[in-house]
């Protein structure tokens, strides 16, 4: 009996390894890419929203704004960012407090009462993508300013000139 001698070296396959790493990769990385796009866009919106509270906090230290007045004009920055529109349930995602005479409006504050607005947005309402990888149905995005009131005081009447 004759043994026949078959050649057993494998078959090359060049490029086929690179060819199913790619594919794999794809699927490995798309859950850390997704996570980043949320991640970054939860930075921007927090970004936006502390803007937002920061000019809220501007316009009631000034003493010339009312609290709604406060409210309506963060509500209006969220929507000029492209947040948005929050105008109808404002009194629910911006609280302004004056936290040296509680209960008191931003125009009946004294020089240097103490003013704080905090603004909260769930994020669910601003998210672009619909997976939950780092964030929840219930992750809000809230940011407080406090500000000092700088309300101008009336200068008084001036005194009349001396020596004449």
């Amino acid at each position: 009996m004759s043994m026949i001698r078959t050649n057993c070296t494998p078959r090359r396959r060049s490029g086929a390894a690179t060819a199913e790493l790619a594919i794999v990769l794809i699927f490995i990385f798309m859950p850390f890419a997704l996570g980043m796009w949320e991640g970054a866009r939860l930075v921007e919106v927090q970004q936006v929203v502390a803007n937002a509270a920061r000019e809220g906090g501007r316009q009631a230290s000034t003493g010339q704004s009312t609290n709604d007045a406060v409210q309506r004009a963060v509500c209006t920055y969220l929507k000029n960012a492209g947040l948005p529109d929050y105008t109808s349930q404002r009194t629910t995602i911006v609280t302004v407090t004056n936290l040296t005479h509680s209960g008191v409006d931003c125009t009946a504050a004294t020089d240097l009462d103490q003013i704080q607005v905090t603004v909260t947005i769930p994020f669910n309402d601003v998210r672009w993508i619909n997976l939950y990888l780092i964030t929840d149905t219930t992750t809000q995005v809230t940011f407080t300013a406090t500000w000092t009131s700088m309300r101008d005081l009336d200068y008084p009447t001036p005194a009349p000139p001396v020596g004449f």
